[in-house]
């Protein structure tokens, strides 16, 4: 009993079990090469997680290709099919299908060329996070609030988007400092390059520095600046440890964190109130100019 005719092609049960039986069959065996066959294989290997995750996922594309290959033709369907279907496609791409086939080329690109792979720590705007998974159509982005974003492939290619571990895993952080008048600038560089020295994720290499960076309302400014490899993906941890530190640090040395302070001039006068004389306050009034 024939379904459906396409050109030469004929479309019965029989045809529609073996395109499933092929289909499932492509689905293990792309899955059991990415996962067991060449993941097992790199997992030993000195390589980057992110090279090992783009080998395993092409692996599993050309499984894909090479079992359509092998497998249409043992289905049932020949080439002069093949070139109708793909014409069918072409048309349903001109017809709406444009981002799904943009989003998967994006995908091969950022496989093969790897601007950004997983394992990497992005920045796209205001979010922040760790890729997780590239997938044909979308990259999936986790933060640190364990959110993960579907960011459409082509985003990644296209738009601005800030790698912070492209070549390697090492980030400087800056930590904003102030201090009062009355301390000495070079004891407080001393003091934050201990605390630097002694907090176990920032790095002696490269070394942490201290900068001077000019004189505030009530307080002289410093930015202490240093490298950290292990908690990339925590920065507000690392700040957080780093800026309780300081405190303590500068408190047991007796340097003061200033904060803004105001004076209020009030002026007293009198006025009539149930009978007796009342003070109250008044605030002057700024001066009017006119015009």
């Amino acid at each position: 009993m024939t379904l459906l005719e396409v050109g030469d092609l004929r479309v019965t049960p029989l045809f529609l079990l073996k395109f499933v039986v092929l289909f499932v069959a492509l689905v293990a065996l792309s899955r059991f090469v990415r996962r067991r066959l060449v993941l097992r294989l790199l997992r030993n290997a000195e390589i980057d997680p992110g090279v090992k995750y783009a080998v395993a996922r092409i692996a599993a594309y050309g499984v894909w290709v090479l079992g359509l290959l092998v497998g249409l033709p043992l289905v049932g369907i020949q080439l002069n099919s093949l070139l109708v279907a793909f014409g069918a496609v072409g048309i349903g791409i001109g017809l709406g299908l444009q981002k799904i086939a943009e989003n998967f080329i994006s995908g091969m690109i950022l496989l093969f060329s790897r601007p950004v792979k997983v394992g990497d720590r992005v920045r796209l705007g205001e979010v922040e996070g760790t890729i997780i998974e590239i997938q044909g159509r979308v990259t999936l982005l986790r933060d640190n609030n364990n959110v993960v974003y579907l960011v459409p492939n082509s985003t990644l290619v296209s738009d601005l988007v800030v790698n912070l571990t492209h070549n390697d895993r090492v980030v400087r952080y800056v930590f904003d400092v102030g201090v009062s008048y009355n301390a000495d600038p070079k004891t407080v560089k001393n003091l934050l390059l201990t605390v630097a020295s002694e907090h176990p994720a920032l790095l002696d290499d490269p070394p942490p520095d201290v900068l001077f960076v000019g004189f505030g309302d009530s307080s002289i400014n410093f930015k202490l600046r240093g490298y950290c490899k292990e908690m990339v993906e925590v920065p507000d941890q690392l700040k957080s440890e780093v800026n309780f530190a300081i405190w303590y640090a500068l408190k047991e040395a007796g340097i003061e964190i200033p904060f803004p302070q105001r004076d209020l001039h009030i002026k007293s006068g009198f006025t009539l109130e149930g009978g007796r004389l009342a003070t109250v306050a008044k605030v002057p009034r700024p001066p009017q100019t006119g015009v």
